[in-house]
């Protein structure tokens, strides 16, 4: 006679799902057992050894924990290099109004507190930040409350993405790439949400749901980020007017490219640009 195994292979197990089989639930008891012999064993780790090292192996991804004061308590090596940290002893203790400016810190800072009064996450918003290189760059932003064992919020954890390592998620969306495609190489033109959905094939509701589902946000609110984004490099790096990057980027004059950059960014670009030059 075969003795069945402790464990189901899996081959059977999906088998078994895909004939319809209802899945056994966990009693109480059995539930609670399993959860106190896991956190039993998370109990044992060393604190220098939790899983959060694990962001050092991810490109583009940054990771940080903060405690309820909004004082920084680990961030991970990409995380680091931003900021031109290097001892990771240098971060404890450190607040966002320490490593940003101050209308991008209170930005993030005001993230937190809901989070902290609220004890919900905050998933997939899309915040400017900076890249490796100290350029601000668009990114994909997940936070959560962190909780005591009594189940107490103190204090706040996320990551970030990238536009650009989310976008590599799109390969087998072809007609949502082709869209971000475009808009990247003609974001100073008149682009329309018709014509970018036919760029993708896609129809304008089509094109606005997919947007959504990404990046959360639609392509017009992309098509802006992306305008901003490219102003702002050429107002850090190079000494042209802001009416004539205002114009290059696809604004039509310099107020509406004042509006939105103080609506996206918390700052006017003149500030912007004496901040960078600071060393902001």
């Amino acid at each position: 006679m075969q003795v069945a195994s402790k464990y189901m292979p899996k081959e059977t197990w999906s088998n078994a799902l895909a004939r319809g089989r209802p899945r056994t639930e966990l009693s109480d008891e059995l539930r609670k057992g399993r959860l106190a012999k896991r956190n039993a064993w998370l109990s044992q780790i060393d604190p220098a050894h939790l899983f959060y090292p694990l962001f050092d192996l991810l490109t583009g991804v940054t990771f940080f924990a903060k405690n309820r004061a909004g004082e920084l308590m680990v961030m991970n090596r990409s995380n680091m290099g931003v900021y031109g940290i290097e001892d990771e002893a240098e971060v404890v203790g450190l607040t966002d109004f320490d490593l940003n400016p101050p209308d991008m810190a209170q930005a993030y800072v005001d993230d937190d507190e809901r989070i902290l009064r609220l004890g919900e996450p905050l998933l997939n918003r899309v915040e400017l930040w900076f890249d490796e290189r100290g350029v601000p760059d668009w990114f994909v932003v997940s936070k959560l409350p962190i909780r005591d064992r009594d189940g107490t919020v103190i204090g706040v954890m996320g990551f970030s993405q990238s536009y650009q390592g989310r976008t590599k998620l799109l390969q087998p969306s072809g007609g949502l790439a082709k869209v971000i495609q475009h808009i990247n190489e003609h974001y100073a033109e008149s682009l329309s949400v018709g014509a970018l959905a036919r760029v993708g094939g896609l129809s304008p509701r089509q094109l606005q749901r997919r947007f959504k589902q990404v990046f959360k946000v639609g392509p017009h609110d992309f098509l802006i980020k992306t305008r901003l984004l490219i102003a702002c490099r050429a107002i850090r790096e190079t000494d042209r007017s802001l009416s004539e990057i205002a114009f290059s980027c696809g604004f039509t004059d310099q107020s509406a490219f004042t509006h939105y950059f103080r609506e996206h960014m918390g700052l006017t670009p003149r500030r912007f640009r004496l901040q960078s030059r600071s060393g902001a």
